[in-house]
């Protein structure tokens, strides 16, 4: 029967949280934990716009990182799209599950301090700006390979 949770999603390091609504995403929004409420809201957005977005709920890259290569392909498949990793922390570690195609949202300031609703706003980190950043990034893709 195994451990209680030992095959939930959360521990398998990342999921799917949301699926596109229609085929192959688009975008894929990669979100740790505490912004993973801030990438729903930026894929309400970019749907509503047409984009089909994904959302990854990704808590421990290094535990996904281990994970058999069919499932890390079907939470992030190769051919989708861009992504863009929004995460609160410093955007350095997120590069690698952007990928070249993608791009990282991230708050870099240290010893910023403010309710992190302002925090998030004045620092390009609003689900509006997290979907616009995706919006540019699909556009400099498309632009690229045309």
């Amino acid at each position: 029967m195994g451990i209680p949770g030992e095959d939930t999603p959360a521990v398998r390091g990342g999921h799917v949280l949301a699926e596109a609504s229609a085929g192959l995403p688009q975008v894929i929004l990669i979100a740790d934990g505490g912004e993973e409420r801030v990438a729903l809201r930026a894929r309400e957005i970019l749907e509503a716009a047409g984009v089909a977005t994904r959302v990854v709920a990704m808590s421990c890259p290094a535990r996904f990182d281990r994970q058999p290569r069919e499932y890390r392909e079907r939470v992030l498949p190769c051919g989708a799209g861009v992504r863009v990793s929004v995460g609160a922390g410093a955007s350095l570690g997120w590069y690698a599950l952007a990928g070249q195609a993608g791009a990282p949202v991230g708050l870099a300031g240290a010893g910023l301090s403010a309710p992190y609703q302002t925090l998030y706003e004045q620092v390009a980190f609003a689900a509006e700006r997290v979907a616009a950043r995706a919006r540019l990034r699909l556009a400099e893709v498309r632009d690229r390979v045309a």
